[in-house]
């Protein structure tokens, strides 16, 4: 028997004849030889002999050789036999025949697939003549009922369906003849004959052509191709071609062909032992007929054919078969076929074909503990398995690739060792795959879930697994591939699973911690020992490593990991003393990295324990001051902390940093923050920070203790301003000879600081005449003297009628001596008195003209009440509602001041008019 054929033989009945030709009906099977002598056989399908030899019965039909033998079913299944150019119509129980026709014939062919001409046969002649005889069932004779019809030669293969004849003619062509056409004409194929011309009519509307190079294609009645493969058939002579149920079945000499007959694929080859002479089948059984015995073609069931050929290790071949025998589509079938995809996997592992393993077993939703299972070294221990059997790994795949060596490659230990490498890659790949699944939101399993996944049939150790929770199940997945990572020396792949995934496998800590210590590999490689450690929840184990790695190693990469590493394993493992442990190191190396910590909650940390902590450590006092003024500004400015000793303490911080670069005493005119970067940068802080409205420092304690007498000046006006002492801020300022500063910093407040500020230039300007007329010679004083005068000038024109200034306080400051228009009327006090009389002219008729509009508009509004109070309506049996249109009657009713009349129970609103929409509430109110 071969491993996964469609069909096998098995021989059921030997012979002393030389058969010829065979066909057979329901239970009984006929049979001819070269001598003319015709056989009937019974057949017994229940019995291990399927042909009863001596049931048999045989009777002499002619002296040649019986050609064809055909069961005529709407006959009584009586014989149409073909010998010696005649042909006989024969009794099938007594095997007597008589002749059909005195015409020498060559060739006969029944209707096949036709119930309308299901009684009649084509016959051709040696006369190259083609004639149709039809079965008269009450007569129980063959009459010729159409007229005959002339071939251009006598062809080597005929087939006969309704009302079309086709025939080959030997190195000639195809043709067909539509018999119903009155003038029988022969039309021409359009298809190669080929060197072994066969005709076979698979359907009522279909025919198999077989052309050149024995390339079978499919045409319809209408002479068009089926839109369907074609069949390769084995380039060598045909003897027949049969159909048994959805195969079709081709005989050569030594070999027998089936085809799939729905999709045209090849199903197997059958090699044969001896010479086929003729082939048959009844609806159930088929036969051949070598030169010495019957032969029973007995049909393998489709499920051993599969099991065969993966064994083969044919898994495409496989498939193929299970698709051929289940063309319906339903959830069954899916069933089945991952099934049959989980087989064809573990069928190619055998093989060790393990990525196109790969290919089918993730296509199912297979149990990955029928693989962990082959790998002893890759599970903790066997009751972690939830196996039903005691030992669950009795083949490993140490065991299954040793047998498969010794059988191919005479136990090369070479190979051996190659194949085990493949094994693990394969192993490796198929439970990151399953991970990946188990732990997908896409999938949604909960951690308590107990999963049943599928085993395969083909698995070498026959498992049967307890359903246990996808938690467990992934546990026994993390452990493996962890071992696996390590074994395999992918540390890349090691690494990245220890930081990117929640690994559930830690209650196996102390052996992978053995594992890891004693791999000389990690040793080279610290970091993915601190991943570990992390993984398994050793956090201050992992943060020690990270410290002698960021500690130990000069490269700036290696440095830059480990302190980032050690910031975000103390920012989501939050404490206090583990922060103050770990953290000094980094700040040392990489400043930018560690101040990531100050973004911890102050539940963890308060900020005075932070601050203390920095004060107290030993380091640099200019990393020191850096790192408690970053925090600061992470508290205030980020966290936004209320608490007002901290908003003071940045300010502070920003100031002591300054005076560190620039003294405090040192005069502004020497100072260039542009030549220095950093102390730009902090002065740039500085005066935002002080701006900021939402700022809650205290200015009185940032004035008195830090700026005040310093080279800071505009600090301490702005200091001033927000504690609202203008007079000391205006003093300063004019002292300076900031006179524009001082202008711009009265209209920044609105405490009528303007005229205060008029009243100082009238001190200075007092101050300043006394000075000049004792030294009238001084050009400083005189200088002095002039540019207040200017500037008085210059305020008057500009500030006349802003808001700030109180024209008439201005007014009685006005010295009684100073020139009303000393140099035209461009001068300050004219334009002054001009500018505010003028603006006071104007506010005297803007507020008499809003008088009189708003006594009129008062006027309209009392005359609007009192006309809309003296409107009337009258009410009469013919007045309607506005909503509803019906008579008022004696309902209740609503009358608006619009006198629109509506039923009170008619209305939404009763300020709302139902026909205008109008509120009149909101109307009188305006």
């Amino acid at each position: 028997m071969k491993f996964g054929s469609v069909f096998n033989p098995r021989g059921v009945l030997e012979i002393n004849y030389k058969i010829s030709s065979i066909d057979a009906y329901q239970n009984v099977l006929y049979t001819g030889d070269e001598k003319g002598t015709l056989n009937r056989y019974q057949l017994q399908p229940d019995q291990a002999m399927i042909i009863q030899a001596n049931q048999a019965l045989s009777k002499p039909l002619t002296k040649s050789r019986i050609d064809q033998i055909k069961v005529f079913p709407q006959a009584n299944a009586n014989l149409l036999v073909l010998s010696d150019q005649t042909l006989f119509f024969v009794e099938e129980k007594t095997l007597k025949g008589e002749q059909i026709s005195k015409e020498k014939v060559s060739l006969f062919a029944l209707n096949e697939f036709s119930k309308i001409n299901q009684f009649e046969i084509v016959i051709v002649t040696k006369k190259k003549e083609g004639f149709i005889l039809q079965y008269n069932q009450k007569a129980g004779k063959f009459e010729c009922m159409r007229e005959r019809f002339l071939l251009p030669d006598i062809p080597v293969t005929i087939a006969f369906i309704g009302n079309l004849f086709y025939f080959g003619i030997s190195k000639k062509n195809y043709s067909v003849i539509n018999l119903d056409d009155k003038q029988l004409q022969v039309a021409n194929l359009i298809v190669d004959i080929g060197n072994n011309p066969y005709l076979k009519a698979t359907d009522s509307d279909e025919i198999l052509i077989i052309t050149t190079n024995n390339v079978g294609i499919f045409i319809g009645k209408d002479g068009q191709m089926k839109q369907k493969s074609t069949i390769q058939i084995q380039n060598k002579s045909i003897q027949i071609i049969t159909i048994f149920k959805q195969y079709l079945i081709v005989l050569f000499d030594n070999l027998i062909q089936v085809f799939n007959l729905l999709d045209s694929k090849p199903m197997s080859d059958i090699q044969l032992s001896s010479s086929a002479k003729c082939i048959t089948q009844t609806s159930n059984h088929l036969f051949y007929g070598s030169s010495s015995e019957i032969i029973y073609l007995y049909q393998t069931p489709p499920e051993q054919q599969i099991q065969d050929l993966l064994k083969q290790g044919k898994v495409e071949d496989a498939l193929q078969v299970f698709q051929q025998y289940n063309q319906n589509q339903d959830a069954s079938k899916n069933q089945q076929l991952e099934q049959l995809k989980l087989d064809c996997g573990w069928a190619l592992i055998r093989q060790m074909q393990f990525q196109n393993s790969l290919n089918y077993i993730l296509q199912t939703n297979f149990e990955p503990r029928d693989f962990i299972c082959l790998f002893p070294d890759y599970y903790y221990a066997v009751e972690k398995l939830e196996s039903v059997n005691p030992n669950p790994s009795q083949n490993t795949i140490s065991l299954i690739i040793a047998k498969y060596v010794q059988e191919n490659n005479k136990g090369d230990p070479k190979k051996s060792q190659e194949l085990k490498l493949l094994a693990r890659e394969f192993l490796i790949e198929i439970l990151e795959k399953k991970r990946a699944i188990l732990t997908s939101t896409q999938y949604a399993y909960s951690m308590k879930d107990k999963l049943t996944l599928l085993t395969s049939t083909q698995i070498y150790n026959q498992n049967q697994w307890h359903a246990i929770p996808c938690e467990q199940l992934l546990e026994l997945i993390d452990f493996a591939l962890i071992k696996a990572y390590l074994e395999a020396l992918q540390l890349p792949k090691l690494k990245n699973f220890l930081s990117c995934n929640q690994i559930y496998c830690l209650s196996m800590y102390a052996e992978l911690q053995a594992i890891f210590q004693n791999n000389k590999q990690i040793e080279q490689q610290q970091g993915i020992l601190a991943r570990f450690y992390e993984s398994f929840n050793k956090i201050d184990l992992s943060l020690e490593v990270w410290r002698t790695i960021g500690g130990d190693s000069l490269n700036q990469q290696v440095q830059q990991e480990a302190c980032e590493e050690t910031t975000r394993i103390l920012k989501q493992n939050p404490d206090k003393n583990r922060i103050f442990k770990f953290i000094l190191w980094v700040f040392k190396k990489q400043f930018k990295t560690g101040i990531q910590i100050f973004y911890v909650s102050e539940s963890i940390v308060s900020p005075d324990q932070m601050l203390k902590f920095l004060e107290e450590q030993e380091m640099e006092a200019d990393l020191k001051r850096k790192l408690k003024e970053k925090y600061l500004e992470v508290l205030v400015l980020e966290k936004q902390t209320e608490e007002e000793r901290f908003h003071t303490l940045l300010a502070y911080s920003y100031i002591d940093s300054l005076f560190n670069i620039f003294p405090k005493d040192i005069s502004p005119s020497q100072i260039d923050m542009k030549k220095n970067q950093i102390a730009g940068e902090i002065y740039s802080s500085l005066k935002k920070y002080l701006k900021n409205p939402n700022a809650k420092y205290n200015s009185s304690s940032i004035l008195e203790k830090k700026v005040k007498d310093s080279w800071m000046i505009g600090e301490v006006i702005l200091l001033y301003g927000r504690e609202k002492r203008h007079e000391e801020a205006l003093s300063q300022l004019l002292n300076l000879g900031y006179y524009d500063w001082a202008e711009k910093y009265c209209c920044d407040y609105t405490d009528n600081l303007l005229t205060k500020l008029f009243k100082k230039y009238k001190e200075l300007y007092f101050f300043l005449e006394s000075k000049y007329k004792e030294r009238p010679t001084d050009q400083q004083t005189q200088y002095a003297f002039s540019q207040v005068k200017i500037t008085i000038n210059n305020f008057l024109k500009k500030y006349a009628t802003h808001s700030q200034l109180n024209a008439l306080e201005v007014l009685e400051m006005i010295p009684e001596n100073w020139i009303l228009a000393d140099q035209g009327e461009d001068d300050g006090l004219f334009q002054f008195l001009n500018s505010v009389i003028s603006h006071t002219l104007h506010q005297k008729r803007s507020t008499k003209a809003a008088f009189h509009l708003s006594d009129m508009d008062l006027l309209n509004v009392e005359c609007l009440n009192a006309s809309t109070k003296q409107a009337s309506v009258r009410i009469t049996s013919e007045k309607k509602c506005a909503v509803c249109s019906r008579s008022i009657g004696e309902k209740v009713f609503v009358v608006y001041p619009n006198a629109v009349i509506a039923h009170h129970t008619c209305i939404k609103s009763n300020t709302v008019c139902p026909t205008t929409d109008k509120d009149f509430e909101k109307y009188f109110k305006m």
